[in-house]
This record gives C-alpha cells, structure tokens and sequence, in this order.
C-alpha cells in the first residue's frame, strides 16, 4: 500500500510539474472569400510550458457550407495542430500555430452528389484575453488550404480562403 500511494504522489507531482492540461475551444467565423460562415472546434493538451510559451497538441473539426445556384457544398477540415500560446503577465497575449490533415467534402447539385476527403493544411494567429486562468476568449485570422478535389470525375480547385474568427477556450 505505501508503494502504492508512493508511486500515486510522484505521477501527481510529476503531472502538476510539467503544468499539463486539457483544453477545449471553439471559434466561429467568416471566410472571406467564400463569403460564408466557418466555425470550428478542437480538443487540445498543453504538453509543455517555458518561461515565454505554452505548447499545445490539438486536434480540431471544422465545418461550412455553402450554397449557390441550386448547388450546395459542405466542407469538413480535421487538422492535428501545433499550437503556441505566450505567458503574459498581464491577460493579454497571442497565440500562433499550424495544422496538417484532411477536409471532407459533399457536394449536390441538380440531382447527383458527390464527396471525398482531400489533404488540408492551416496556419492561425490571434490575440487570446485570460478572462481567468482557465477561461480565454481570442480573436484571429486562419489561412486554410484545401488540395484540388476530384468532383464529378472532374478536378476541381478549391484552393484556399482566411477566415476571421472569434472564440473562447477552457483549460482543465
């Protein structure tokens, strides 16, 4: 029992130390040249923090859709992201950071329908306010990149957009 509770306090010890924790968030936004409403959300996990950084593994699913001329697209990006958070001494800071992974896509028009999955890169930066030290709120651009889709049985160049974003997060 007393090696039990031994090896119980020093993974305590070890877990407060490395100051690990568990974030969430969620970010809604506009595209600015698609002209349409993103939103996304991600599960993160701060693995590290130096003096100046916290850094961050997340994943996070994106979504958008859009609609024109009797055609109707959705969009799905899933991105494992790096990102970088400063330490600030007061409650504002910035945070950077880059993503690689796939968008889902669907698109109907005129009766037939069509989707994939295709390779997706992003890159973000913004300001974070602490509101507490478990709750932030951030504003931020992300350049998303979205390979050329093969629709239809014809390539298709989706290219790539920024989006303007707001957001919150948690940190447990």
């Amino acid at each position: 029992m007393k090696k039990l509770i031994a090896v119980l306090l020093l993974a305590t010890g070890l877990a407060a130390s490395a100051q690990a924790a568990v974030i969430i968030g969620a970010d809604a936004g506009y595209l600015v040249d698609s002209e349409e409403e993103y939103i996304s959300a991600r599960l993160g996990y701060a693995f590290k923090a130096d003096t100046s950084l916290v850094h961050q593994l997340e994943l996070e699913v994106g979504y958008s859709k859009a609609e024109d001329s009797g055609a109707e697209g959705e969009l799905i990006p899933v991105t494992l992201n790096y990102r970088a958070e400063t330490i600030a001494a007061n409650r504002l800071g910035f945070y950077f950071g880059a993503g690689a992974g796939f968008a889902a896509t669907d698109v109907s028009a005129y009766g037939f329908s069509d989707s994939g999955m295709f390779f997706a890169l992003q890159a973000f930066a913004g300001v974070n306010f602490k509101v507490t030290n478990s709750f932030a709120l951030h504003l931020g651009a992300k350049y998303l990149w979205i390979d050329d889709v093969d629709l239809f049985g014809t390539n298709v160049e989706v290219g790539d957009d920024v989006a303007i974003t707001a957001g919150l997060s948690f940190r447990f």
